[in-house]
């Protein structure tokens, strides 16, 4: 069973998209997409590998792997017994930003 971190980044990313779905859209969409991504994320527990190869990182010394949840692609990295998910990145947003992981 692997522990799941967020990183500081992706802590915040998250943060600030549920605030900003909450503003524009109201609070049962934001509770919606909020529960769901909690509730993909706890599921790389037991099923680490279970994400798609991020083909924009593959370049990187570790393998990056991502979940696709409603227009959010939630990328984490995984090490032996840990699941580090390090960026809640919107789909509209330039893959360049994905550079600096």
């Amino acid at each position: 069973m692997a522990q799941i971190i967020w990183s500081k980044k992706a802590s915040g990313q998250f943060e600030r998209a549920i605030k900003y779905i909450f503003k524009e859209q109201g609070f049962f969409y934001a509770d919606t997409v909020r529960e769901q991504i909690l509730l993909m994320t706890a599921l790389l527990e037991s099923q680490p590998q279970m994400g798609t190869i991020e083909p924009l990182l593959t370049h990187k010394k570790f393998e990056y792997r991502f979940l696709l949840i409603w227009s959010y692609k939630i990328i984490y990295r995984t090490t032996k017994d840990k699941v580090i998910i390090s960026r809640v990145f919107h789909t509209s947003r330039s893959p360049k930003t994905l550079e600096g992981i």
